[in-house]
């Protein structure tokens, strides 16, 4: 990964067992600031209304899932926006470098990245608290994006191989940048996994590339 991925600071947990618990509630709460974004930016380039109106929809419905996960961190005596801000960083990263040439790259990207972002959430949440697990779940419930986005491509990819191609490369591309994340973040903040580091990381990724396939299994492309 490039160092100015790398680089971006991301501050100490707290020394008790809280820390990882609070690290999960900030990397949660930036994924879904981060999925906000992308979504609205969507929805902002979408080339008609009817799919303007849907993406809107479905950005506008994340924030508040904002709202438990900042009770939760208040519970901990945790500055949510300051533990946040270091993951924002790196998400930012990888989003320009991850910028799509056009509408169907758009697409595909939150498609990839997003679902992506959600099964490194959920499998960082094994083993935390109950309360803790329940804000985090309740926070990557699918809000109709994944279906959506097989539902408006499925059908074109179908009809144009070349264009299937060229975005099974690039969902190849992004997937890529998604899994040098988790590494880094896994790097950089070791209190958010159970046991050696190393471990840690090789179970993360192997449940995002699963996901990963499935995703891209659903719009006929291969990962």
């Amino acid at each position: 990964m490039p160092d100015a991925l790398a680089d971006v600071p991301l501050p100490a947990g707290p020394p008790e067992d809280q820390g990882r618990e609070v690290a999960l509630l900030a990397l949660v709460a930036a994924g879904v600031l981060s999925s906000f974004t992308g979504l609205a930016d969507d929805a902002a380039s979408a080339p008609d209304v009817v799919t303007r109106v849907a993406l809107t929809r479905m950005a506008g419905a994340l924030p508040a899932h904002l709202d438990p996960i900042e009770r939760a961190a208040v519970a901990r005596s945790a500055d949510l926006g300051q533990q946040a801000a270091p993951f924002l960083a790196l998400l930012a990263d990888v989003d320009a470098r991850t910028a799509g040439g056009d509408w169907w790259e758009r697409v595909v990207k939150t498609y990839v990245a997003g679902g992506m972002v959600i099964d490194l959430h959920r499998a960082l949440s094994e083993g935390v608290d109950e309360d803790v697990r329940a804000v985090v779940t309740g926070a990557l419930v699918e809000n109709g994006h994944a279906a959506w986005v097989v539902a408006t491509l499925g059908p074109v990819l179908a009809a144009e191989p070349q264009l299937a191609a060229r975005l099974a490369l690039w969902g190849r591309r992004v997937a890529g940048e998604a899994l040098s994340l988790a590494q880094t973040v896994v790097r950089t903040r070791p209190d958010l996994v159970l046991g050696p580091p190393d471990a840690a990381v090789a179970g993360l990724l192997s449940a995002m590339t699963g996901g990963h396939a499935r995703r891209m299994g659903r719009l006929g492309l291969t990962a």
